[in-house]
Parts: structure tokens; sequence; C-alpha cells
């Protein structure tokens, strides 16, 4: 781990007072961990050379970026195969702020603020080591409560025993018990409202997912459910849909293939580059997917036989444009 950032856990604090900021991990084998960053570049990536390593087969070795500038903190992916998001928007570059979610494959990050106060370090530094007065007042703690102890049984004895302990301890009992029912109702209360805010988010990542699979965007609906199996490990709706996107892609590309083919068997050769340049916009984010190559070689072979100019045939240019 480079000196770049301090890795504690995330209810713990820096030890010198000052303004910090940190990314608290909450998924994956790192989760619970909290990096300090204490320098002005931090690299995340699955590589040995990165400040924060990650244990995630979809990071790359040099993933992305967290830079100071000015005072504050951008998120820069490095050319990575899986791109990184910012509060669910896959992003090339983006200002962080507090409270913010980065994506780093399939790690999720949460960029923090942390304030340490000197007189938070001071009270801290005094219960560690008490010296002087403070060693004093804890000796006399001791032979004060003995004393309170004395003069309660003294008292004790002028009340009847029985009658006083037992609605001592039903009072004690009782305050217990309401206390601790009160708590459970906070929790449960409190995991409500989570689990209702984590319900309100995928159902919005579901609709963006499945609005895309309509238009036939089918990479960038496979993002939205992976995304919601990130927040969601495990969740059914997204693994159904994540399934059939898949599958409704590879058939596309199946058809396309066909007909580019049965075009090019009867010459014709322009309405076969209009089906294989389908599968290029369908894959150029994955380029090194076997089908994209072979679409693009098939291009290159048809513009040699019909007398056209290398490269002649532009298949992405529509897409980037739009």
């Amino acid at each position: 781990m480079a000196k770049n950032v301090l890795v504690l856990k995330h209810f713990e604090s820096p030890k010198e007072s000052g303004t910090y900021f940190r990314l608290v991990c909450l998924t994956g084998t790192s989760k619970g961990e909290a990096y300090i960053l204490s320098g002005n570049r931090i690299v995340i990536g699955r590589g040995d050379k990165v400040d924060i390593k990650l244990n995630d087969t979809k990071a790359s070795r040099e993933h992305a970026e967290v830079t100071k500038v000015g005072s504050g903190w951008v998120a820069t992916d490095l050319g990575s195969q899986n791109g990184i998001m910012v509060n669910d928007k896959k992003v090339t570059q983006a200002p962080l702020n507090e409270g913010d979610k980065l994506i780093v494959g399939q790690t999720v990050f949460k960029f923090a603020k942390v304030e340490v106060s000197a007189k938070a370090k001071v009270a801290k530094e005094d219960s560690e080591a008490p010296t002087g007065s403070g060693a004093g007042k804890k000796t006399l703690v001791p032979l004060i409560l003995m004393a309170a102890v004395f003069i309660y049984m003294l008292m004790d004895d002028e009340k009847p025993t029985g009658e006083t302990s037992g609605k001592s301890k039903k009072q004690t009992s009782s305050s217990y018990q309401d206390v601790s029912g009160e708590y459970l109702a906070q929790l449960k209360k409190r995991q409500a409202n989570e689990d209702k805010a984590v319900k309100a988010k995928l159902n919005i990542i579901y609709q963006r997912g499945l609005r895309e699979f309509r238009e036939g965007n089918y990479f960038r609906a496979i993002a939205e459910f992976n995304l919601a199996l990130i927040i969601s490990p495990g969740d059914a709706y997204a693994e159904y849909h994540l399934r059939k996107t898949k599958e409704r892609l590879d058939k596309t590309i199946e058809e396309f293939t066909i007909r580019a083919q049965r075009d090019e068997g009867a010459l014709k050769f322009k309405s076969s580059i209009v089906s294989y340049c389908s599968i290029v916009r369908l894959l150029y984010t994955v380029p090194d997917d076997p089908r994209y190559k072979n679409a693009e070689k098939q291009i290159k072979d048809i513009e040699v036989r019909m007398g056209m100019e290398p490269d002649e045939t532009n298949c992405l240019k529509k897409s980037r444009s739009d």
C-alpha cells in the first residue's frame, strides 16, 4: 500500500487534528475499510503499484484515480475497460462531493469528509495516559463508592428488606425493558427507511435498464442491471433481466450475421455491409469480442471486392455523433 493513503476502519479517525477526506469501501473483501486521502493523487485498481488495491475481477490494473484539485477532489477514469460511475452515472471525469458514491469495477466507495478537532484529541490522550491530579481522582473513585455503599446499607437496615428490594428490582427491570424496547423500535424504523430508500433507487435503475433494452442499447441495459446487482447482490429481478438482455444481444447479432452472409452470397454487398455495421455498432464497446472482429474483417473483404478505398466504410460515424 502506497503512502498516499492511510488505511483505517470506517469508525476510526486520524490521530492528528484537522480536516480529512476519505473513501469508505462499502462492498467486497475490503468492506468497512476507510482510505484517508493523504496524497494529491490516489490510483485505484488491481495492480501491485496502486494506492488502493482491489480484489475485483471487473477492475483494471490501473482503473481510476482521485486527484486533489484546489480544495476539492476529482475522480477520473484511466481508460479502463468497464469505466467508473459516480452516483449511478457513468462518467469519464467528475468532481466528488461529500456523500457521493464512486463505483470502480464492482467495488463501491463512499466519499466523505472527516473533521478531527484538537479538543477531541486532547480528551483521548488524557483518557489513555492520566497523570497528576487526574490519577488522584481515579484513586479516590473506589473510596467514594465504598463509602456510598456503606451509607446505603445503614439506611437500608431501617426499611423492610423484602418489599423494598422487590420494588427496586421491578423498577429497574421495567426501566431496562422500556429503554431496550424503544431502542429496538428505532432500529426497526431505521432499517425500514433504509430498505425503502434502496428499493426506490433499485426501481429507478430497473426503469433505466428496461428503457435501454427496449431501445436496443443492450450494453447500456447490461450496465444498469449490473449496477442493481452491486447495490443489491443476488437481486432476482436484476439477474433475470440481465440474463434476458444478454440472450437478446446474442440473438440479434446472430440474425444480423445470417442476413449479412445471405446478402453477400447474393452479391448484395451494400446490404451485407449494413448488416455487418449493425454488429459493429452493437459491440464497439467490446472490440475484443470475436464477433466484432469478424464483422470488421468481412467489411474490409467486401470493400476490396467492390473496389472501394480501404476503411471507406465508417460504421461508427453515426453512433459517435449521437
